[in-house]
């Protein structure tokens, strides 16, 4: 073993020489061979330790270099070419320092993803959940299940299956889930993230606190034991035990870029931030019921709908029913068809009329009984309303003095854009009052009332 060593020591010049022996001329083949060959097997042994151990590898290709440089020293029989190799080596080393510290340094940062929720509640109702990228790495075929702890719902995203690339988010375009929260403001999800190679579990916990959002975040990996980010805000009661271990408040990790609001699709009227107040972005309208008619497609009744109305509504033959529209030819068509039906099962119909002045931004479908069906349900009305369930229209009927007790009224407008209700109006009247709001002159700025901030 002594032998081979010295033997091996000998051959890479590392052995002193005995005497009477003198150095041989370096021919390419013996240094192809003994450096080239083995720096290369020293490369591709740390080419297969880099997934494995990046230090072992990065010693490796180390090795190799070093071998490289040493089988151009027998060349340098001058001074100014062994000064040159000198130099060349001491660049080339310090470029393959500073690039191999980088590499190492980004295989031990762990790559993860984490949802940053919006401060605010959108439009009083819904959150905006923004996924944010940690690391170096490419995450490819990727699911996002957000779990309502509070509810128990569970909301799937299949839109990032393509990957996401490293860096931060573009604020042009970027990426972001619609959630609706069971009890807004005293909020609890589990977030569970899959891809190739990847899984991970973000617990998240939102509250209001004395006018200001109050956090606590825990994200853990399940190829690493302790969470790869964790935080909790100092405010937040002890009864939440998520982030006790975590000194970091969650003003970083849960920061959110306010341009990224201005992207949001569909866009937003208002904002409740946590002190419970109401802030107006821009005012609610809906175009004119012409304009309205003019985007919409044809509508028609189904089948299976004038199976159903037929089987409910033909008990009340000989109900006088009139039917009132507003928009244009297609909402026309719509009313005539409707009034065809009405017919067809012996109701007494008149119409399709324009609507009363005052009604014509009419939108989608209502129904109007007398007044006097208030403390006593109207069965015709109330048969024809859930008749009526894949029609667009408002979820109830409205009671008006003044139309009679044996008629019922059918406002047919255009059918209005899917963000919007029939209730955000204020109801058709059959004659309406000077100086009160007309049908969808005024639109409600939020679908519901907004929520209460706990104290």
């Amino acid at each position: 073993m002594r032998r081979m060593v010295q033997a091996i020591l000998q051959t890479y010049g590392y052995s002193q020489r005995r005497e009477g022996e003198t150095q041989k001329r370096q021919q390419f083949s013996d240094f192809f061979y003994k450096y080239v060959l083995p720096a290369v097997t020293f490369g591709g042994i740390g080419h297969e330790l880099s997934e494995s151990s990046p230090i072992l590898a990065s010693m490796s290709f180390l090795l190799g270099l070093a071998v490289f440089l040493r089988g151009l020293s027998p060349w340098c029989n001058t001074r100014s070419k062994t000064i040159a190799l000198v130099a060349a080596s001491a660049v080339t080393v310090i470029l393959f320092v500073w690039r191999d510290y980088n590499w190492i340094k980004e295989e031990r940062t762990p790559t993860f993803l984490y949802l940053v929720p919006t401060h605010e509640l959108i439009d009083c109702e819904r959150r905006a959940f923004f996924v944010n990228h940690s690391g170096h790495e490419h995450l490819q075929n990727l699911q996002i299940i957000i779990k309502d702890n509070g509810s128990g719902a569970v909301l799937e995203s299949n839109d990032y299956k393509s990957g996401i690339e490293p860096g931060p988010q573009n604020p042009d375009a970027p990426r972001y889930i619609w959630l609706k929260p069971s009890h807004p403001w005293d909020e609890d999800y589990t977030i569970t993230i899959s891809g190739t190679n990847y899984h991970s579990v973000q617990e998240t916990v939102l509250r209001s606190k004395n006018k200001n959002v109050e956090l606590a975040v825990r994200i853990t990996l399940d190829s690493m034991k302790d969470p790869v980010a964790s935080c909790r805000d100092s405010t937040l009661p002890e009864s939440i035990s998520l982030g006790r271990e975590s000194r970091q408040n969650c003003g970083s990790l849960m920061y959110l870029d306010p341009r990224f609001l201005n992207r949001l699709q569909p866009q937003f009227y208002g904002l409740q931030p946590p002190s419970g107040d109401y802030v107006a972005v821009k005012l609610r309208t809906l175009p004119p019921a012409s304009d309205l008619d003019f985007r919409s497609e044809d509508r028609h009744l189904t089948e299976y709908e004038q199976t159903t109305m037929r089987s409910n509504l033909s008990r009340y033959r000989g109900t006088k029913l009139l039917i009132l529209y507003t928009g244009g030819p297609r909402t026309l068509a719509f009313a005539t068809e409707l009034r065809q039906f009405f017919r067809s099962i012996a109701w007494r119909t008149d119409g399709p009329r324009p609507v009363p002045t005052g009604n014509e931004r009419l939108v989608d479908v209502q129904i109007s009984v007398s007044s006097r069906y208030w403390s006593v349900p109207d069965a015709r009305a109330t048969d024809l309303q859930s008749s009526l369930a894949g029609v667009k229209r408002r979820r109830r009927y409205i009671y008006d003095e003044a139309i009679p007790a044996d008629l019922i009224v059918l406002w047919v407008g255009p059918r209005s854009p899917d963000s919007f209700r029939p209730d955000d109006c204020a109801p058709a009247a059959l004659r309406p009052r000077i100086g009160e709001p007309n049908s969808c002159k005024l639109v409600a700025q939020t679908p519901d009332m907004c929520p209460t901030v706990p104290q």
